[in-house]
């Protein structure tokens, strides 16, 4: 059970470092509207699968009655939606923070520095 929610966690991180390196170089290029909106549509991808998880959403097809906490079937569909958009949702999150720059000092520091 560790090592599948590991091997989740992994996947998640991986695909967060992809999206930020993707999201930041649409920010070099000043392709602001493109990432504003990929960060809308994965919140609510990320919003759906925490609440499919929790099992507030449940479908009636739904398989819910399990002993493995991973068999039910809308905690199957939670986990992949929340690996899936909340990774994705992080790496594009912290592209949007401000960047120090390559020199090591920060803005506010240049700002101290001209006054």
């Amino acid at each position: 059970m560790i090592l599948i929610i590991g091997f989740l966690f992994l996947i998640a991180v991986l695909l967060g470092i992809v999206a930020f390196h993707i999201f930041t170089w649409c920010l070099n290029r000043r392709l602001n509207i493109l990432v504003y909106l990929a960060l809308v549509i994965l919140g609510v991808g990320t919003v759906y699968g925490l609440l499919r998880l929790t099992g507030i959403i449940v479908y009636p097809g739904d398989h819910t009655w399990s002993v493995d906490f991973f068999d039910a079937s809308w905690r199957d569909d939670g986990v992949r939606f929340l690996v899936l958009f909340g990774g994705t949702f992080a790496g594009t999150a912290a592209a949007l923070l401000p960047r120090r720059n390559k020199g090591g000092n920060s803005s506010i520091t240049q700002i101290e520095e001209k006054m």
